[in-house]
């Protein structure tokens, strides 16, 4: 690793300097920074490696511009210790992003799309047009920048086995994916208008609508087709990863954007690609416990603690993937400390499956033990009950979900057809 602190270019040939030491006097573009990673990045950043000049890409959102959003952000209690930071910010959206600042060192691209079922458009714009496009705006700097990608442990998709760090093993044209992808809404759209689905639509509509009034069945019906419409690019996006060997949209595109990465790295750039397993809460910073939103896990442990999920379609000893934040973001920072040789791309991955796994029953256990402790409270009936898992496994629960999902249709049709009031 070749480097010049005085051209403010990369970090000294000295394997002993610490990460602050390397980092000292880089200029850093952080995006994705209004989100979970992004936020304990940023405070990490500030906190811990205080020589780094930093800016962050943010879009407006709304009336409200970038600069307010950061300066909101920082007042919250995490940032009470730099309150005084300078943050420099670019304001932009990173499927146009704007010019990049002439004096940038690195950049750490952490944005993206983060549902795993999202319309099939989106998917390909956020994760693979966003990337393509902000390392335009990299290489138009002239500057040796070293780009670190956060991806995610999941692009190896249905592969089974031992996963190296290294290229995803696939030959998909990322080009035809992603001119298919970018089609499909025009396409839907026009489809949503076809006389069979409008017609099933407006029928439907009436039937449970009627009785308010025709306009109101008809505003009812538009808006089931704009339901159908996300829903049908959602399950297009799905089939389509599928067909190709991945999960869902969200790991495809994002295996797709990573060969974005890897064609700007084989043009002479440094570039690291970084894949995180499941990322939960942290285990000491800023704070034990510290998370924004909910994530993966806190929906199915809430609906656990207040008695809501009687069964879950796992088998006990299944090892769940979950990283804490806070050893995310200081490896990532590690990663920044370290950039690989132009034109060989550097790939690390973060997991704890393997070495250091919990399961499902663990986790069970673990969540069983706290609510029994601190019990959510069911009203006048007091402590919410707690079901017992006994781990039935897949087939079983979807049985029940079918069972149930009838019995919600039925009771919705019931509804539908009772006199409207704010009680029905």
């Amino acid at each position: 690793m070749t480097s010049d602190l005085a051209q403010g270019n990369h970090h000294r040939d000295d394997t002993r300097a610490s990460i602050r030491e390397r980092l000292a006097g880089q200029h850093v573009l952080l995006t994705g920074v209004t989100g979970f990673v992004g936020e304990a990045l940023l405070h990490l950043m500030l906190t811990e490696v205080p020589d780094v000049r930093l800016s962050v890409l943010v879009r407006r959102k709304g009336s409200t511009s970038g600069a307010d959003r950061i300066a909101k952000m920082l007042t919250k209690p995490i940032f009470a210790s730099v309150s005084d930071a300078e943050v420099n910010v670019v304001e932009g959206d990173l499927s146009a992003p704007p010019e990049l600042p002439d004096d940038l060192d690195a950049v750490v691209h952490s944005a993206g799309d983060v549902s795993f079922d999202p319309p099939v458009d989106e998917g390909f714009v956020t994760n693979v047009v966003g990337v393509r496009e902000l390392l335009k705006r990299v290489e138009e700097t002239g500057r040796d920048i070293h780009y670190l990608h956060v991806s995610t442990a999941y692009v190896s998709g249905r592969r089974r086995g031992h996963i190296p760090e290294g290229p995803v093993d696939h030959a998909v044209d990322v080009d035809a994916e992603l001119a298919w992808g970018l089609a499909q809404r025009a396409a839907v759209e026009e489809r949503s208008r076809s006389v069979e689905v409008i017609s099933r639509l407006r029928k439907q509509a009436e039937r449970e609508h009627g009785r308010a009034g025709l306009m109101t069945a008809a505003a009812a019906a538009e808006e089931a087709r704009k339901k159908w419409v996300k829903d049908e690019l959602v399950r297009l996006g799905t089939e389509r990863a599928r067909s190709l060997g991945w999960t869902d949209a969200y790991t495809f595109t994002k295996a797709l954007g990573e060969r974005v990465v890897e064609a700007h790295a084989a043009a002479g750039h440094r570039a690291t690609i970084y894949r995180p397993a499941i990322i939960e809460s942290a285990v000491s910073r800023p704070h034990p416990g510290w998370i924004e939103g909910f994530k993966m896990a806190e929906p199915l442990i809430l609906a656990y603690g207040r008695g809501e999920l009687p069964l879950f379609p796992a088998a006990a000893d299944t090892p769940v993937d979950i990283v804490p934040v806070d050893h995310v973001v200081a490896s990532i920072v590690a990663c920044l400390a370290h950039p690989p040789e132009p034109g060989d791309p550097a790939y690390f991955h973060l997991a704890s499956g393997d070495r250091n796994p919990v399961t499902f029953g663990m986790l069970y256990e673990t969540v069983r033990a706290y609510f029994s402790k601190e019990p959510f409270a069911a009203g006048d009936r007091g402590a919410a009950r707690l079901p017992e898992w006994t781990f039935p496994g897949g087939a079983s629960v979807e049985r029940m979900m079918v069972t149930g999902e009838r019995v919600h249709k039925i009771a919705d049709r019931l509804l539908g057809l009772a006199p409207r009031s704010d009680r029905t």
